[in-house]
């Protein structure tokens, strides 16, 4: 286990049902720095997916000095729970282009939910990395959605590869 035993508490203060208790888990958290980062990676195997998702919204806290977590949070696209896999999407997202190798991995795989994420992930970090694939993934998401959320997800990733392309 990590030296950093004193984050351990905050960190499963983050699935907490009093959204108060959480948000100052959060802040605790953030007010830490950057010492938090291992732990909080560390402790992305919980099994309660509530924990698991505040700990990748707190990861995105601290944008691309999260970085050494990128692998992880990708991987977590791979995950069944809607909330997890948004919530991961956005965190690769502030992590920025250290993300990109990761996402293009996902990409590459046979799991729908993922490179949906996955896609919609890259739309904002580097959109050339968008091929006609992933395109027709998002336009199949957005006509056959399993949630409101993804028909908006879908159309934002699509205009924002349509507006690189344009640029180009």
């Amino acid at each position: 286990m990590s030296d950093l035993k004193p984050f351990d508490a905050n960190i499963m203060k983050l699935g907490s049902t009093n959204t108060q208790e959480a948000f100052h888990a959060i802040h605790n958290l953030k007010k830490q720095g950057t010492s938090v980062i291992p732990a909080l990676i560390e402790q992305l195997h919980v099994t309660d997916v509530s924990v698991r998702t505040m700990i990748v919204v707190v990861l995105g806290e601290f944008g691309e000095a999260a970085s050494e977590s990128a692998a992880q949070v990708a991987a977590l696209l791979k995950e069944d729970n809607e909330q997890l896999r948004m919530a991961s999407a956005l965190t690769l997202t502030r992590i920025g282009s250290h993300s990109v190798p990761y996402l293009l991995q996902i990409l590459a795989s046979t799991n729908d939910k993922a490179c949906f994420w996955a896609a919609w992930a890259l739309s904002f970090i580097d959109p050339a990395h968008i091929n006609d694939e992933s395109i027709e993934r998002l336009k199949h998401t957005r006509e056959n959605p399993d949630s409101p959320i993804e028909v908006f997800a879908a159309e934002e990733a699509l205009g924002k590869i349509l507006a690189n392309r344009l640029q180009k």
